[in-house]
């Protein structure tokens, strides 16, 4: 069982890792080119894999319709808005705010799926807010110049975006949670979610608007960085997840791979040879344990 535990943790050091080298990307081409370039790799990866596996029967006419809703609230519109915030408020601000997606799926599974939280899980919800709040508001050290500290416009945009793609990230998985104990594959359904968001976003491409266009040209490095940063992120990281969740109890096994943030503050700690301000580690390891208290009861 302890085997399975190393793996969800293995797949929050996957996403910590794939956030960091996604900062650079993004700020280089832009949030939304970035999510662009590297949904179309994601859906290759995805529709490959779910051939090979062969699970395309699970997924029914009837789940089609709340697949593609889905994809196009959690990935097209979530993912979209976090990159962009990724871009804005770099990976440490960003990946504590998006724990709020926690707190975020128990609410609306209470108003949309009937589903009564016990008070532990309600105390949770508070603690992972006050853990994300403590993080932002004392978590920025003065003289910390490395580039993924730095702000690209007002910190309260990066905020709202990432708030945003935290609720977006929510309301998708409360939708698909139905058909998913109903027997689709996660990963048919993943495939046609990403699938369906990376040809809304292709539209972009032709928009003569800033937010749509790449900022510079793309180069071999950018398009390895985009399909690195894909496969870490959603092939192998969610792949490690899935394995978790067949063997372990999904509550542990949710609560450490939402541990994400703490990596984030370590990697930077080694790769920047600046520790992060106490208030940045006592506000994400407040958040974390306000999810533990969310998934565990």
């Amino acid at each position: 069982m302890i085997y399975y535990y190393f793996i969800a943790m293995a797949a929050a050091l996957c996403w910590a890792v794939a956030s960091l080298v996604s900062a650079d990307v993004t700020r280089t081409i832009g949030g939304l080119a970035f999510n662009r370039l590297r949904l179309f790799f994601v859906s290759i990866m995805l529709i490959t894999y779910t051939f090979y596996i062969n699970t395309w029967n699970t997924i029914s006419a009837d789940y089609l319709t709340i697949i593609i809703i889905s994809g196009i609230v959690g990935i097209f519109l979530g993912d979209t808005l976090l990159f962009i915030a990724l871009q804005k408020i770099g990976p440490r601000r960003n990946n504590i705010l998006f724990s709020l997606a926690a707190p975020f799926t128990v609410v609306i599974n209470i108003f949309f799926l009937n589903e009564l939280a016990s008070t532990i899980s309600i105390i949770g919800c508070f603690v992972v807010f006050f853990g994300v709040v403590f993080a932002i508001s004392y978590g920025d050290k003065k003289g910390s110049e490395h580039r993924w500290e730095k702000l690209e416009g007002p910190l309260y945009v990066g905020i709202i975006l990432s708030i945003g793609a935290a609720l977006c990230q929510a309301i998708g998985l409360v939708m698909m949670k139905p058909i998913l104990s109903d027997g689709a594959d996660p990963i048919a359904s993943a495939a046609i979610r990403t699938t369906i968001s990376c040809i809304l976003l292709s539209f972009t491409f032709f928009l003569n608007y800033e937010v749509f266009n790449t900022k510079v040209n793309l180069t071999a490095k950018i398009i390895y960085q985009s399909i690195f940063s894909g496969f870490l992120g959603m092939a192998l990281g969610m792949s490690l997840l899935l394995i978790a969740l067949q063997k372990a109890d999904a509550g542990i096994v949710a609560t450490l791979s939402s541990t994400s943030p703490i990596m984030i503050l370590f990697l930077l700690w080694i790769l920047t040879k600046k520790i992060p301000s106490y208030g940045a580690w006592v506000g994400t390891i407040i958040a974390i344990f306000g999810t533990g208290l969310i998934f565990i009861y």
